[in-house]
């Protein structure tokens, strides 16, 4: 199924991650109160982990995203998860709130260059009519919402009720103007100097992260002469800039332009070939 999915959607750009298959309820890693059907926890560890590591091996441009849940049914998930991040997967819970602290922690303690999904799935009807407000005047989903910057996430799942979506955002559009704002990343070119430097011009392009998150993966920068003569390319390293942060990329221009050609600085997002890097660079 892996590979079928993957020789359609694999590198689609339309297709922003794909959900690591894991044990149990929705692939969550886990059956609730019911017990694993395995003989044993080695047997059923040996199994995800050759399903993890079919599953990562298989896609190499899209991201694969790995549930957080805890070991609760024994099957592995600790050496899953730890699999998962190590080859660059993103990392996603299907709450905000009922989640165990070490989840929490995992979320919000990740490494810069990997995204978080989040979602909630005791008020994802957005039915304001089942919501109660809190003394200040905060309903219960808008404190969930608030909760996703705190960990920094990348995305919040909103579901499929679109006339409720619509309903709530008229009565209550505090929290996901709030998100609107904030969550993810959101880059803009701060400062950009130009200095003499090594018997030629350098330029010196300053990004400004305002969003909670860093950049999932590795942001490649283009600069450019209005008459395309003239072309360099550079990459922040993995993650940068993080949430809140700034990054500096020079661009040490060619002897040739030194005498006065000019140029102008312009961002563009060009994917990996290799989603897995060596060592903590390893990124999508």
């Amino acid at each position: 199924m892996n590979e079928l999915l993957a020789a359609r959607f694999e590198g689609d750009p339309l297709i922003e991650w794909m959900d690591l298959m894991q044990y149990g309820f929705w692939g969550e890693g886990h059956t609730s109160n019911f017990a694993s059907p395995f003989a044993d926890y080695l047997t059923a560890e040996r199994t995800f982990v050759a399903m993890t590591e079919r599953q990562l091996e298989t896609w190499k441009k899209t991201p694969v995203a790995v549930n957080t849940q805890p070991d609760i049914s024994h099957v592995g998930n600790r050496t899953v998860i730890d699999m998962a991040v190590r080859a660059g997967a993103w990392l996603r819970s299907d709450s905000i709130i009922i989640e165990e602290p070490i989840q929490i922690e995992e979320l919000a303690s990740r490494p810069p260059w990997l995204a978080a999904i989040m979602e909630d799935g005791y008020f994802r009807q957005y039915d304001v009519q089942k919501l109660t407000l809190d003394a200040a005047g905060i309903n219960e989903l808008e404190n969930y919402m608030l909760h996703v910057l705190d960990l920094g996430a990348n995305y919040w799942s909103l579901w499929t009720e679109a006339d409720n979506l619509a309903r709530y955002y008229q009565k209550y559009p505090r929290g996901f103007d709030r998100l609107g704002a904030s969550i993810g990343y959101r880059l803009r070119p701060s400062w950009v100097w130009q200095r003499k430097r090594y018997g030629t011009s350098e330029l010196i392009v300053c990004l400004s992260n305002r969003g909670v998150s860093g950049v999932p993966g590795v942001l490649w920068l283009q600069l450019e002469s209005p008459d395309q003569k003239l072309k360099l390319r550079g990459a922040l390293d993995a993650g940068q800039p993080y949430g809140g942060g700034l990054r500096q990329l020079p661009f040490c221009f060619p002897q040739i332009t030194a005498a006065g050609s000019s140029c102008r600085p312009s961002l563009k997002f060009v994917p990996e070939s290799s989603s897995r890097l060596p060592g903590p660079a390893s990124n999508r």
